[in-house]
């Protein structure tokens, strides 16, 4: 399945997204950041660069995840 990125999202080509996943409105994803399969990133989320996100993971609105964090599969 194809992946969704929200016109108002700021994501780095130089990140790394897996299928199914879908990122909302004002998020950014920086650089060397890596973001599993059919995970949802929500609305207002700072994804810093080279942190790792697993698959099916759900990051809530207006959460920061900063660099060298790595996020296991299946987290809440």
């Amino acid at each position: 399945m194809p992946i969704f990125i929200h016109d108002s999202a700021e994501v780095s080509e130089r990140a790394l997204i897996g299928e199914n996943t879908k990122i909302w409105n004002l998020v950014q994803i920086r650089e060397n950041a890596v973001i599993g399969e059919n995970c949802i990133i929500s609305k207002n989320v700072y994804i810093d660069r080279d942190v790792k996100i697993g698959n099916r993971v759900k990051i809530q609105n207006n959460v920061n995840v900063y660099c060298g964090v790595t996020i296991g599969n299946d987290v809440f």
